[in-house]
């Protein structure tokens, strides 16, 4: 039985390539909310990938978790005595490195910036009218900084596949 049948690695390889898929549509299309869509939408299936991934190493170790969290598995580890590499490793990067970052570009995705304070026009009689700028999403990373993610994702999640030995 092939490791991504045993472990259910397909949905993990699922999530990378929508997001793969996501930033190709991002760079061809030119309307700025289909750009931010698709690069939204890029977000949240390389956030998926770590959490499925999560479940991957959930049925690896053979453990019972139904919502793993990197604090959960390593929980669970603990009190079977044992330690993951993988976890310790992710961990890191969600402190400190790029999946810090994804973590913080998911938690923008889920809620609308803080607007600025819109300003009535002043040709207008009655100052009823409120002009509203759309302003860059700057939060949003460029398709640019989403294929590094994917790239450094897919090459941490295939080498820990790789390190993965029947215990």
């Amino acid at each position: 039985m092939s490791r991504v049948a045993r472990y259910h690695a397909d949905r993990t390889n699922q999530k990378l390539y929508f997001a793969r898929l996501a930033c190709q549509q991002a760079e061809q299309v030119e309307h700025i909310q289909q750009v931010q869509a698709y690069r939204e939408s890029a977000v949240f299936h390389l956030h998926g990938a770590v959490l499925a991934f999560l479940q991957e190493l959930v049925r690896y170790y053979r453990l019972n978790d139904l919502q793993p969290t990197l604090k959960s598995i390593e929980e669970h580890m603990a009190t079977k005595g044992q330690v993951s590499p993988e976890i310790s490793v992710l961990q890191h990067l969600a402190r400190e490195g790029f999946i810090a970052e994804l973590k913080r570009a998911y938690r923008m995705c889920q809620y609308a910036p803080e607007p600025s304070t819109p300003e009535p026009e002043n040709e207008t009689s009655s100052n009823l009218i409120i002009k509203v700028t759309q302003t860059p999403q700057a939060w949003l990373p460029d398709t640019k900084i989403l294929r590094e993610w994917h790239r450094d994702l897919t090459q941490l999640i295939d080498g820990f596949r790789n390190e993965m030995v029947e215990f």
